[in-house]
């Protein structure tokens, strides 16, 4: 199932404004190819060392990323839902959906990145979120989780080794659970997935009910479920 949620541009003054804000958008995100010169664990470690102070400011610099990352908590996060968040960065989405969740735990490959979502998660001052350093293949949780989230992790993963990424995803989440994607398009930007390869890579690690949602000329949101029988 695909779908185009209504965004900014069906406002009048934002139609004709549109195809600039479009090519601002579209330049911003292209430098996320950077990724592809990132050949192993310990260089994307060493990348976001280097450049942790400036990644949310970054990303602040585009209402649509924000406005993006709240759709998906408000799709996908529920009152009492356990959540993991994978690639969870400076814990954006971990102390957003902790908002609303009854625990939220975020893991990330960069102790850097960590160190910054622990800032967050002590600067709201909440209870209710833990944080790790560990990559998807080392992580190991105790019970499963109601939902997964993960946003703007996937350029980060080989396109050969991405279809396992979600298998782990799939196993983290309880039968019946819910993954949350948010990131931009393979179509606007090569290093992410097109909307082919998004179905692709889900269905083939287990989920099912897949939906896909277009906003904000560059982003997407992909939410699949885990089966109840599996």
């Amino acid at each position: 199932m695909t779908h185009t949620l209504a965004s900014e541009e069906e406002l009048p003054l934002r139609k004709i404004v549109r195809p600039l804000i479009k090519l601002a958008r579209i330049a911003y995100i292209q430098g996320t190819t950077i990724v592809k010169l990132l050949p192993s664990e310990r260089a994307i470690q060493l990348y976001y060392k280097i450049r942790r102070k400036s990644y949310d400011l970054q990303w602040a610099m585009d209402p649509g990323y924000r406005k993006g990352l709240t759709r998906l908590i408000d799709m996908v996060v529920e009152e009492n839902d356990r959540v993991l968040d994978v690639g969870c960065g400076t814990g954006s989405a971990t102390v957003m959906a902790a908002a609303k969740a009854r625990h939220v735990m975020g893991i990330d490959l960069s102790p850097d990145m960590i160190e910054l979502a622990e800032e967050k998660v002590a600067k709201y001052s909440l209870t209710n979120c833990d944080l790790a350093a560990s990559s998807v293949e080392d992580y190991s949780p105790k019970e499963s989780f109601d939902k997964v989230l993960s946003s703007f992790m996937i350029p980060h993963v080989k396109p050969a080794l991405r279809p396992a990424i979600y298998s782990y995803m799939y196993r983290f989440l309880k039968p019946g659970g819910l993954i949350g994607l948010f990131g931009s398009r393979g179509e606007v930007c090569e290093v992410y997935e097109t909307r082919e390869q998004v179905v692709e890579n889900l269905t083939g690690a287990g989920f099912q009910d897949i939906e896909i949602h277009d906003i904000y000329d560059i982003y997407r949101i992909a939410l699949a479920r885990r089966p109840l029988d599996h």
